[in-house]
């Protein structure tokens, strides 16, 4: 039981995780120019960017915090088999292969007046 609740924290982790990387690329964060630049898109304006920033770095909070909190949950209990090791880590370790690999993704997008 422990580990499908650590399974499902972790997948609700990614899900949280994913979100966050979505909402920074759509408010236009990068990396790609000279140092941390935002993407400036002609039809939003600076209070809609900042609200996508926030939401972002928010949801990337929640997903750390969720993926410690199925880590907690897995490894807790009387015994701590190597099984329900292997799976905890396993699930943890694509969660934050995929939410990095996005964020990776995200931003090292170049913004179309440095391509």
């Amino acid at each position: 039981m422990r580990v499908l609740g650590s399974i499902i924290l972790t997948i609700v982790a990614t899900l949280a995780g994913l979100f966050g990387v979505m909402m920074l690329g759509l408010s236009g964060l990068t990396l790609a120019g000279p140092g941390l630049m935002i993407i400036d898109y002609p039809d939003s304006d600076d209070f809609e960017r900042m609200i996508g920033i926030v939401m972002g770095l928010v949801s990337l909070a929640g997903w750390l915090v969720l993926l410690l909190a199925a880590a907690f949950v897995g490894l807790r209990g009387e015994r701590s088999t190597r099984a329900r090791r292997a799976a905890l880590w396993t699930s943890a370790g694509l969660s934050t292969v995929l939410v990095l690999a996005g964020l990776t993704f995200v931003l090292s997008t170049a913004p179309r007046s440095l391509v």
